[in-house]
């Protein structure tokens, strides 16, 4: 027995199939742009998608600025709604915080001084753009580097 396979018949791939030919993009973009004309001038459509559709799309529009997520807090509030069992379990809860903060506060304050860093380093990368495209735009504060204190309850 020989390791190589027998050459595959007109043309065909190794798998025994052979490839379809490539779509031509072009003509498909044209036929469903043709086909999207035809729907809109037939009023398939609601007005408010075409609304939508007519409206500059912007993806960072709305999104707060990187410093709104820079510190990282190592206890976030306990509560529940609960009437007992929910005031146990945050009690327990908040025994726990207290066993493990010497252990996570690090961790957070770490993490904190990274993400400074970081964003320090983003802004003086965008003030230098701005410079090289000649941009008059004024240069953003800076964050502040003050991290808040870490643990407790």
């Amino acid at each position: 027995m020989s390791g190589a396979a027998p050459p595959s018949p007109e043309g065909a791939s190794r798998s025994g199939a052979s490839r379809a030919p490539a779509p031509d993009v072009q003509a498909v973009v044209a036929e469903l742009q043709g086909e999207v004309a035809r729907n809109r001038t037939a009023g398939a459509y609601p007005a408010s998608l075409i609304e939508k559709l007519n409206t500059p799309f912007h993806p960072d529009e709305g999104l707060e600025p990187p410093e709104a997520h820079v510190v990282v807090e190592s206890a976030r509030p306990l509560r529940s709604t609960r009437p007992v069992v929910g005031a146990v379990t945050v009690f327990c809860k908040r025994v726990q915080r207290r066993l493990l903060s010497w252990y996570v506060a690090p961790i957070a304050q770490d993490q904190n001084r990274f993400n400074l860093a970081i964003l320090r380093e983003l802004r003086a990368i965008e003030q230098r753009v701005a410079r090289l495209e000649g941009s008059s735009a004024p240069p953003p504060d800076e964050p502040d580097t003050e991290t808040p204190r870490q643990g407790g309850s």
